[in-house]
């Protein structure tokens, strides 16, 4: 690490502010606090997926801590605070720093570790026995979408609509997994339907929103592709190439679930529902994934690009 270079312990901070006695609610509060849903908080914590600037504020704001100590695990210097709302303030702070305080030392950290390997097979089992976040067979949810897409090399998307990335010019659900994909040099290829004029506007907002999350200009331009056809399109299909020995490793339970449907290529793909009262979609079989792909690549042939 280059000297005075900060390290950035966003994880460990909020998994502490989560766990912390002294605040109330979970997870679950959290997520309805900032606008997100459960998943991405999971997310937040395994370094999946990094806030926005904005949503970091938020959290910031909701357990009353600066954005030093949230991102870097700095103790603020600031004023003692008068009457009963500063000194609750100011006891909150100091309990929740001095939990992480000891964490900074190499003999906790390897304890911390051992029980987050037990929490994660305690959670795990309980994923297999119950599935809580897993839909019929066949059947995709979101969180389960956002687990695989963050295992691919490359991502192929037929359809009419943005609404999981891009929902009226504001962040979708996949926005997060897809800017962190294309920051590691992932490519999308966005393959869009119906009349080119309704398109121009929602992927301009599509390329500022990537641009203003950090995301170089020429990564842009090399990795985010859209290409638009005047045809009709019955459902959104999404195609994975996926890196399966990283999914093998950071996603086993997803690799159990959907590994029958999963190409000896590493191609996996679903049907997307995007509806406001509907999340998810439908795993495509392998019977129909190669007509898929074929349909995929001759309308890619053709589509004109944006």
């Amino acid at each position: 690490m280059v000297q005075g270079e900060r390290q950035v312990v966003l994880e460990t901070v909020l998994r502490d502010l989560l766990e912390a006695p002294v605040i109330s609610g979970g997870r679950k509060k959290l997520a309805r606090a900032i606008g997100v849903n459960e998943a991405t908080i999971s997310h937040y914590l395994t370094r999946r997926i990094r806030p926005s600037f904005d949503t970091l504020v938020q959290i910031a704001q909701y357990y009353n801590v600066s954005l030093d100590y949230l991102v870097f695990g700095e103790r603020p210097h600031v004023a003692s605070d008068e009457g009963t709302a500063g000194v609750r303030a100011q006891i909150r702070r100091a309990v929740i720093e001095a939990s992480d305080a000891s964490g900074r030392h190499l003999d906790l950290v390897t304890r911390i570790s051992r029980q987050l390997h037990a929490k994660i097979d305690e959670a795990a089992r309980v994923l297999r026995e119950e599935g809580e976040t897993h839909g019929p067979v066949g059947f995709v949810t979101d969180a389960e979408a956002i687990g695989m897409e963050a295992c691919v090399t490359r991502m192929r998307i037929m359809t009419r609509l943005f609404q999981s990335d891009v929902n009226e010019g504001e962040p979708g659900a996949f926005l997060d997994v897809v800017i962190q994909n294309l920051r590691i040099g992932r490519t999308y290829q966005y393959l869009l339907y119906g009349e080119g004029e309704t398109w121009t506007v929602p992927v301009e907002r599509f390329r500022d929103l990537v641009v203003r999350s950090g995301v170089p200009v020429e990564v842009l331009r090399q990795n985010l592709q859209f290409r638009w056809l005047s045809q009709e399109l019955i459902s959104s299909v999404c195609l994975l190439d996926l890196d399966v020995e990283l999914i093998k490793r950071q996603e086993p339970i997803l690799w159990e679930r959907h590994q029958d449907n999963i190409s000896p290529g590493g191609t996996w793909a679903y049907l997307s529902i995007e509806r406001p009262d509907a999340q998810g979609g439908v795993t495509i079989e392998p019977t129909y994934l190669s007509s898929t792909l074929r349909q995929f690549n001759r309308d890619w042939a053709v589509a004109r690009p944006i």
